[in-house]
């Protein structure tokens, strides 16, 4: 999990975000869920003021993730193992956003369950769902609209 999200954290490796999942899985963060990933759609026009269609794929999903932040440092501070290929995991996220003249950092805890399946390129993740604060993320979003 140490290199999904030190990719996850990389503010240009969508592709190779995306490769952690498999072609059919399922991703939930906060209220919104996309499904899948084609490897042609890096190439399709990415809708980026709603984010929260269901529809889009993980690729555009993350893309548009990366929009209003400039950067985040995810940190795992307990794995719990269950079974059949299935974990939980709890952290912290720090971001900033793009438009804070102060360029402060917003830290918000998460969780997140994620269910692995074996491929021929390895583990990949079927789902993966995360909960999260999102009120924390809307409010550091709003105050540096207003500064």
């Amino acid at each position: 999990m140490s290199s999904f999200y030190t990719t996850s954290d990389n503010p240009t490796a969508h592709d190779e975000y995306a490769n952690f999942f498999t072609k059919n899985a399922t991703l939930i963060m906060g209220g919104k869920r996309v499904d899948g990933f084609d490897g042609m759609l890096p190439f399709l026009p990415i809708l980026l003021k709603d984010i929260s269609d269901d529809g889009k794929d993980i690729l555009a999903f993350r893309k548009s993730i990366w929009t209003a932040v400039l950067s985040r440092k995810h940190v795992v501070n307990k794995i719990f193992f269950g079974e059949d290929n299935d974990m939980m995991l709890h952290g912290t996220v720090t971001y900033v956003m793009k438009h804070d003249p102060e360029g402060k950092d917003v830290k918000i805890d998460w969780a997140a369950r994620a269910e692995f399946e074996d491929t021929q390129d390895g583990p990949k993740m079927r789902y993966y769902q995360v909960y999260l604060d999102t009120a924390a993320q809307q409010a550091a979003a709003t105050a540096v609209q207003k500064s």
